[in-house]
């Protein structure tokens, strides 16, 4: 056995005499040492309780007003704050309601759910969080492809790198399709796999509110394909194909203490 062949056989298992293992043939062979990222799932940080990897997309599912906007506001605010561009895209709320959400959040950090907040830890929180990017958007033209060109253009988001956008919420995301616009009740596979190939192409983490009935919870209804769904998929696994998804019934309240 030749050292090439030792060398084929150690990193990728060819057993000695392979017709790749001919002379002129070994160089052909695809070899893990020349991988240039052979952890390419490495998180790149945790967010209001919630790990990131970068090219990963996370659907976080759950009845209208019980808190995926709050929290939202809470990962991208601590990317932020820890130098990570990070951006919430909402579909339901002005740019006044998210800073004011965003406040009510800073408020939660720096004394929990029901204490008094301080208002100069509170301003602390804020400053360290400013360059988070809080963008109102309109669901007749704002898609997916705007949204990334915005941020690539307009907010200095890397071409390929870490960061996060949150988007609120899947089925507002508007889709054209062949007669034009898709209805809410057609957007959310269309909007989810376009997600995917943005966090895939630029290298960003993204995660994309889901909603959902409150009587599905209660009927175990899924309303969405099973076959497109991968819940709580780890990066590297057999889920990783699909996003991440989350699911929550928490209690509805705009300010929200997250672990």
């Amino acid at each position: 056995m030749t050292a090439a062949s030792r060398a084929a056989f150690a990193f990728c298992g060819t057993p000695p005499g392979h017709p790749c293992l001919r002379k002129g043939k070994i160089q052909d062979m695809p070899r893990s040492a020349l991988i240039s990222d052979p952890q390419p799932y490495t998180y790149f940080g945790t967010f209001a309780g919630l790990p990131f990897w970068p090219g990963g997309l996370t659907l976080l599912a759950a009845a209208p007003g019980v808190g995926k906007t709050s929290w939202m506001l809470r990962m991208v605010a601590e990317a932020a704050a820890l130098g990570f561009p990070a951006a919430l895209g909402c579909y339901e709320h002005t740019a006044e309601e998210l800073k004011y959400r965003l406040r009510m959040q800073a408020e939660a950090a720096t004394a929990g759910a029901h204490d008094q907040a301080n208002n100069e830890a509170v301003e602390k929180y804020l400053a360290a969080s400013s360059e988070t990017v809080l963008l109102p958007l309109s669901d007749a033209e704002d898609t997916i492809r705007a949204i990334e060109e915005t941020l690539t253009q307009d907010y200095g988001f890397p071409g390929r790198g870490p960061a996060l956008l949150a988007v609120d919420y899947l089925q507002r995301v508007p889709v054209v399709g062949l007669t034009g616009l898709l209805s809410e009740e057609q957007r959310g596979g269309e909007a989810a796999a376009m997600l995917r190939g943005l966090a895939r192409r630029r290298g960003w983490a993204v995660i994309a509110a889901a909603a959902i009935r409150g009587s599905a919870f209660n009927a175990n209804i899924d309303e969405f394909d099973p076959s497109t769904r991968s819940r709580q998929a780890r990066p590297g696994g057999s889920g990783q194909a699909s996003p991440r998804w989350l699911e929550t019934s928490a209690p509805d309240t705009n300010r929200i203490a997250c672990c």
